[in-house]
């Protein structure tokens, strides 16, 4: 790679940070791409070089809080206990993503596009380029012997669909009543799963619906 390659991909991971942030502490409406190209300190032909429209910095600025979620479960795992109960540590690890900033922020971008056509096409594209890299950090956090489950693919979706309600809902939702939300997921999902309770052992039963 020429230097002249390393400063482009400089600028172009410099735009895409400045976008994650701006995005992060000031929600959509106010991360336009004017918006983003002054606080990047950069001119608007360098802007426009990388990311033609607002649509195509999004697309790229998701790419990047996908990234930064991936690290936050991997850091979240780090310091779960699963040994006594895998399904509710796996559970309280991916919530904890619903805590993060840039989980919050992905939601705002797809929230915005219910209303915008060209951003819901984007972001589309984009959610299928990136659901490989999703299920398989949620596989990594419920472990090999829960995956094989033949259950095990409708219980992770699920558990995905679970996170984004979450933190839909987390602003009118008591801390007491999320605790209680997680831990009724890990009981459907142990029940999905045939899997036992932190008083029955941590075992997963291979048939599904079999104990």
């Amino acid at each position: 790679m020429t230097k002249r390659d390393l400063q482009r991909e400089a600028t172009r991971r410099r735009i895409v940070e400045t976008a994650v942030e701006l995005l992060v502490s000031t929600g959509v409406a106010a991360t336009t791409s004017s918006a983003v190209q002054r606080k990047a300190g950069l001119s608007r032909g360098a802007l426009l070089h990388h990311f033609p429209t607002h649509e195509s910095l999004f697309a790229a600025t998701v790419r990047r809080l996908v990234e930064i979620n991936e690290e936050t479960v991997r850091e979240a795992a780090a310091g779960e206990v699963f040994a006594e109960d895998p399904v509710a540590g796996a559970v309280r690890t991916l919530c904890r993503v619903v805590d993060s900033p840039s989980f919050t922020a992905e939601l705002s971008l797809w929230a915005a596009a219910a209303t915008d056509p060209v951003l819901r096409g984007v972001l589309r594209a984009e959610e299928l380029a990136s659901s490989h890299d999703l299920h398989r950090v949620v596989d990594e956090v419920f472990g090999a012997e829960l995956a094989s489950h033949p259950r095990y693919r409708a219980a992770a979706s699920l558990t995905v669909v679970f996170l984004r309600g979450m933190a839909i809902s987390r602003a009118l939702t008591s801390s007491s009543r999320t605790d209680r939300l997680m831990e009724e997921w890990a009981g459907v999902v142990r029940e999905l799963l045939g899997a036992k309770g932190p008083d029955q052992g941590s075992g997963v039963a291979t048939q599904s619906g079999g104990k």
